[in-house]
């Protein structure tokens, strides 16, 4: 059964597609069969990043005319196997969870080792379930300052998101759900929701401190220039730290290199032409420390 890696970030232009593709090509280079999956519904373009053209099926095909998954995967001519996203259908940023779920369960159940998702920036409820449906989760981010904020919103959005679909099927967390929905008075951290539910029910408050403990999040800083934008790191890990009460594992960073932007705008990808580059190397740590730590 092939492993889920999601790749998300707070917001957009963060370098977070380069990392899913580049992630892909190190994974397949180092003989783990690797699927990519190009999955922001509203907007995709991860085919850029392996100097491809738009593919003629993708996404929208297997969800909406129930074409088979295997007749959507793309062969790349670098190598990595591709499902291409549906970014300009009316409608495919708001698939159902009928969808998501059949989509899930046939990539669970393919032949692959890994499967990345590149997800789309942003907090919809799709974007967040999926992170969470995945074995191996990574935020993506630079050291600006919105980028950081907007990844740690992801966060809590996505812990947040879990603990109410848990509660969800029972009427006596309604009111817990309430606050959880409500922006202007919502839980400050996770422990004042599981002292909340403990209050009704202490079996739910132990599964919901249990998923807490349990959840593992590899972050990724990208565009670094100087050596001091690695402190980003400790200040995210420790703000994740007091208020999530998650464990945070640091994967590495990506420097900043001109050749990616020039790269995808003559469609050759960075990682596989530019090997002996320090960028290409951080790659490969990362996918290392993602193979080991996640």
């Amino acid at each position: 059964m092939a492993e889920l890696i999601a790749i998300a970030s707070g917001k957009g232009g963060v370098g977070k597609s380069f990392l899913s593709s580049s992630l892909a090509l190190s994974l397949n280079e180092a003989g783990r069969k690797t699927l990519l999956v190009d999955a922001d519904l509203g907007g995709a373009n991860l085919h850029n990043f392996l100097g491809y053209k738009v593919p003629p099926v993708g996404l929208y095909n297997f969800l909406r005319e129930k074409i088979r998954l295997d007749d959507i995967i793309t062969q790349t001519p670098v190598g990595v196997d591709f499902i291409a996203g549906s970014g300009d259908v009316l409608g495919m940023a708001h698939i159902t969870k009928v969808e998501r779920s059949r989509f899930i369960d046939k990539i669970k159940n393919s032949d692959y080792e890994f499967v990345i998702l590149d997800l789309g920036a942003g907090t919809s409820f799709n974007m967040v379930d999926l992170f969470n449906q995945a074995e191996r989760r990574i935020l993506a981010m630079n050291s600006e300052p919105t980028s950081l904020e907007n990844a740690y919103g992801f966060l809590k959005i996505a812990i947040y998101r879990h603990i109410e679909r848990f509660l969800s099927s029972n009427p006596i967390f309604d009111d817990v759900n309430r606050k959880l929905r409500n922006k202007s008075a919502t839980y400050q951290n996770v422990t004042d929701i599981a002292n909340d539910v403990e209050a009704i029910d202490t079996e739910n408050a132990g599964q919901i401190r249990n998923f807490i403990k349990t959840y593992k999040l590899g972050i990724v800083l990208n565009m670094v220039r100087f050596k001091k934008e690695l402190n980003v790191f400790y200040g995210f890990e420790s703000i994740v730290k007091k208020y999530l009460h998650i464990k945070v594992e640091k994967l590495g960073h990506i420097p900043y290199d001109e050749g990616v932007c020039e790269s995808v705008r003559v469609m050759r990808p960075f990682y596989q032409n530019h090997r002996d580059s320090d960028t290409a190397e951080c790659v490969d740590y990362i996918r290392k420390l993602l193979l080991e730590k996640l």
